[in-house]
């Protein structure tokens, strides 16, 4: 990786994963406008929609397709400054003694062990050229726990643990770790949750609506720009004012 550190988002070189749809399609798209050189990233069966960029095929789950991903980001761009990972899965939205340990593992496999393995795909290089953003996507269900997602509550909890402890590995390296965690946001990972939890939900947030793809991007902006250098193993939130921790 080219180890010229970026003064100003402009500058800086974005891997946006999961950028096919929602709040990764929404912070690709706010990036680029900045100046940003962003890749996309998203499963080889998503659909893209149109526009400028180049996407590539990436699976979470699997070491050597990120490994991959990474590496073509990495040569297309010319070094590797920001990455937001979005990737994730909602998962059956049941009670926990009708969710399946299959299912309850599939959750885990793709929102935290692949949170996991991008970590493992991009710091050592961004670390080695003393310059980095990681971003992941964790919930405010990961704090509070959301009734009849156990395995979704779960998996977004340990992303907080996951971010704090590689923030402090990489502290004095060049290189933030850090985590947003959205309340109810649009997009059609939400679109899943059943009408009635929906309104549950919405009950619970003080700004009384339910927050949008691009004020998530307006906030990872600025998460992954050079300007937020003294920042990290923080978690964001993105709730409308229904988390206060």
């Amino acid at each position: 990786m080219d180890s010229q550190a970026p003064s100003t988002m402009a500058e800086s070189r974005c891997l946006v994963i999961g950028a096919a749809s929602g709040i990764g399609r929404a912070t690709a798209t706010r990036l680029r406008a900045s100046g940003a050189a962003v890749t996309g990233a998203d499963l080889p069966s998503a659909t893209w929609p149109g526009g400028p960029g180049t996407s590539l095929a990436m699976d979470v789950t699997d070491p050597a397709s990120v490994a991959a991903a990474v590496a073509a980001a990495d040569q297309e761009m010319g070094g590797l400054d920001a990455v937001v990972n979005c990737a994730g899965i909602l998962g059956p939205v049941a009670p926990a003694a009708a969710t399946s340990v299959q299912d309850f593992e599939r959750i885990m496999q793709i929102n935290l062990t692949g949170a996991f393995i991008v970590s493992q795909a991009v710091l050592p290089g961004m670390a080695a050229a003393g310059y980095g953003r990681l971003l992941h996507i964790s919930s405010t269900a990961g704090k509070e726990g959301v009734v009849n997602m156990p395995a979704y509550s779960a998996s977004k909890a340990g992303i907080l643990g996951l971010v704090k402890s590689l923030a402090k590995e990489f502290a004095l390296s060049g290189v933030t770790v850090n985590a947003l965690a959205p309340g109810n946001v649009v997009t059609p990972l939400f679109a899943e949750v059943p009408k009635e939890q929906q309104a549950a939900q919405a009950a619970k947030i003080p700004m009384g609506r339910f927050g949008t793809p691009a004020e998530a991007a307006a906030l990872i902006e600025f998460i992954v720009s050079p300007a937020a250098s003294y920042t990290t193993g923080s978690v964001f939130d993105l709730s409308g004012g229904r988390a206060t921790y």
